[in-house]
């Protein structure tokens, strides 16, 4: 129990001062699977005569093919855009959400979602599940299109986020599960948080750059619930009291 307190501690300390959560789309919202997206976009570029190079045919990540086919071939920009936008709305169909995702939903907190996938899938996503705490996501933002400088990873979104909310990068504390996403919330200058179901996982993203990890968004809800509760505590006292 002393060993989850203080674990539960460092959660909270990580979100101290942070106003608005940032959450990574696949992974800390739901378990979005794309592979079938890959076979797809192979199956595109081969019907074009398309050659791929080694790394390319290797690629598991559709959105490294995807940066591929708009760098190597950006007459298929638009075509391989829309491909994997109807790919990733099926996905997010049959998508299930990581337990704890409704809580912090209910919670006090300011919760984001940002990604590389289509918003037309988070928000099919949200309204299929969450239909009536979508109005409590304060923000969208998935991929914009087939413009490769936008693709993760980058923290573009996240500074676009910042932006949006009208406060600085690190009044925003991002949660990803990979160590690109902590790596990109890391280079915008916000609070990087961890989201991973194994201790190795969750090491790597500690290596990454994260500040505090989770196995859990029921645990993360918790400690945003808190921290948002001792924040909005402590603004209610004011200078003096």
């Amino acid at each position: 129990m002393d060993e989850y307190l203080a674990h539960f501690r460092v959660l909270e300390n990580a979100l101290a001062d942070c106003e608005h959560l940032l959450l990574h789309f696949r992974g800390p919202v739901c378990d979005l699977s794309v592979t079938a997206v890959t076979g797809r976009l192979r199956d595109l570029l081969a019907g074009q005569g398309v050659p791929l190079p080694q790394a390319a045919r290797a690629a598991s990540d559709p959105y490294a093919l995807l940066r591929f086919i708009l760098a190597a071939c950006p007459r298929l920009a638009a075509r391989a855009e829309a491909e994997i936008c109807q790919q990733e709305v099926l996905a997010a169909a049959a998508a299930r959400p990581s337990p704890g995702i409704r809580t912090l939903l209910h919670g006090p907190a300011s919760v984001s979602i940002i990604g590389d996938v289509c918003p037309a899938a988070i928000k099919g996503y949200l309204a299929r599940l969450y239909p009536h705490q979508m109005g409590r996501v304060r923000l969208i933002i998935g991929r914009p299109g087939a413009d490769p400088a936008l693709l993760e990873p980058t923290p573009i979104p996240i500074l676009q986020a910042a932006q949006l909310l009208g406060v600085p990068p690190a009044a925003c504390a991002v949660v990803a599960s990979t160590p690109d996403g902590i790596r990109t919330a890391r280079q915008a200058g916000v609070r990087a948080i961890g989201y991973a179901g194994t201790a190795a996982a969750r090491d790597q993203l500690t290596a990454a750059g994260a500040g505090a990890s989770t196995a859990s968004m029921t645990e993360f809800a918790g400690a945003a619930y808190s921290t948002e509760l001792r924040r909005r505590r402590g603004r209610g006292r004011g200078p003096g009291r």
